[in-house]
Parts: structure tokens; sequence; C-alpha cells
């Protein structure tokens, strides 16, 4: 007979043995209107839908939030957890909110996908998933594994969570991203978002320049100076969050899965998704040839 932790050693054998080809975030930026409340932008669903019909290999699609759910979990102070507030049952109540908003996006996004012919199925990381203080504990890749091995395209999103220390918390789909790259070791990380890319400061302020590429250090320093910006109710993190999340992926995978930042609505994104191509405008985040 085979024991449970036999089991569980052949999971995690078969889950790095998927030759995941990409993992793609599809940014809250770019998917929706971020600051006009739940309003999906649908024609950059679309393009994205297309686009992904286009990949002929493995992947799995994280999505932002974006103007689903940010508000709601500000507003309730979901991201503070309960632990230690003074109406537990008013954050509950945001949680379960925030959720229902957040699951509208998430249910638009993978009807899109469908209809485009992909065996597109939504996962949701509540109740499999666990963080502590924010950071994760417990995780179910070998789930999201599973359903690749069966032909389907996971589609993932930022969600709320219960949390060891806080109650409940955020989870970022930037933070689903890193557990997944570090368990699943995609040949590369593509952030599909409104902009050509990471600009030296804000894209919107005078003189703002496209770094083609960033330099991560081994010690998962960043070698390039950039000027990040939040929108007041992104309770994710921002530009911030995703320079990190990449770092991170970067440095933990020495360089082996790097991590690409294009336009969604674009033509590099295709050369990026589909072809591997080096030949487009956008960011390569990826370890220094000195480390």
């Amino acid at each position: 007979m085979i024991d449970k932790y036999t089991n569980s050693k052949m999971a995690t054998s078969s889950s790095m043995d998927l030759e995941i080809d990409c993992i793609i975030k599809l940014g809250g930026s770019a998917v929706t209107f971020k600051e006009k409340f739940e309003t999906p932008n649908m024609e950059a669903i679309r393009q994205a839908a297309i686009l992904i019909a286009k990949i002929k290999k493995k992947c799995i699609i994280v999505h932002g939030a974006g103007s689903f759910g940010h508000f709601q979990a500000k507003e309730y102070g979901v991201a503070k957890g309960w632990n230690g507030q003074a109406d537990i049952d008013l954050v509950r109540k945001g949680f379960a909110i925030t959720r229902v908003s957040v699951l509208k996006l998430n249910q638009l996004i993978v009807e899109e996908l469908v209809n485009h012919g992909l065996p597109a199925v939504s996962y949701s990381c509540i109740g499999s998933w666990q963080t502590d203080n924010r950071k994760v504990l417990k995780s179910d890749v070998d789930s999201i594994s599973s359903l690749i091995e069966a032909g389907f395209i996971p589609v993932i999103n930022g969600d709320c969570m219960l949390d060891r220390s806080l109650g409940c918390t955020i989870l970022s789909g930037d933070t689903i991203i890193e557990e997944l790259a570090e368990k699943l070791k995609p040949k590369r990380v593509i952030f599909l978002t409104d902009v050509a890319g990471i600009f030296d400061k804000s894209p919107e302020e005078k003189g703002a320049i496209l770094l083609s590429r960033v330099m991560v250090s081994a010690s998962g320093e960043l070698q390039t100076s950039i000027a990040t910006s939040t929108l007041t109710h992104d309770v994710t993190g921002g530009v911030a969050k995703k320079l990190q999340t990449a770092q991170a992926i970067v440095t933990k995978s020495m360089g082996r899965t790097p991590v690409i930042v294009c336009k969604l609505d674009s033509k590099d994104a295709e050369l990026v998704c589909c072809c591997g191509n080096e030949d487009y405008i956008g960011t390569l985040i990826c370890l220094s040839p000195t480390s």
C-alpha cells in the first residue's frame, strides 16, 4: 500500500514535471477601469482571451481585482484582519462583500475565455490556502497541477484569505504567482498591464523612461532606480508589490524564470506569450550577469 507520505512526494514530483510554459498575470489596471467602481474593461478582457487562445502550451492565468474588491476591502479593513478590531462582525461582512465583488470579475474573465474555445476553469484559494501575518503558510499547488494535467487552464484571482495571526487578510495575485513560480518552475512569468512595461517613474510623469531591462542581484536587490506609486484604494501594494514579486521569482529560481512586463493590448504581448520572442517592447526583469 502507498502511504500518505509517498502520495505527497508523488504529487510534488508530478507538479514539477508539468513543464509549465508561462504564468500570465492580467493586471487589474488592464482588465478594469481601476478608478471606476466595479467597471470591467470588456475590450481588454476580450483581447486577453484572443491572445491566450493562441498559446499552445500549458499556462496558468492569474488576474488582479482592479476596481472589483479593492474599494470594499479598504472600506472594511479586510487586509488588516479582524483580530484586534472593535467590530469583528463588520470585518467579516466586508470579507464576504469583497469576495462577491472579486468573483464577479473572475466570472467575466472565465466566461470570455470559454467563449473563445478555451477550457478555462475558476480556481479559488480560499479554504485550501492559508497565510500567517500575510505570508503564505499553506498552498494547494497540487490541485492546480491536477487541473492542468487534466487539460484545463486554471484562472485564479487575488482573494480574501483566512490568516492565522490576523484572522483574515487579502492574498494578492502577485503573492499567488510567487508561490506558483517557486513550486511549478515555469519558463517565464508575464505581467500584462495597461502600460508598456516598467518605467523609471510613473509613466504619467513627464520624461518617464521605459526600462527595457531591470537587473536583480543574486541577493534579491534591485540594481535599477525606480520610483513607484500606489492608488489610494489599492490594498495589495501596486507597482511596488509587483517588483517585489518579480525580484523574488528571479532570485529564487536563480535566474531560470525571468519576469516580463508588457502591454496587454499590443503585438508585444503576443510575441512574448506565444513565441517567447525577445524582440518586443516591454521590460525584462532578470538576474544580473555579474551575480
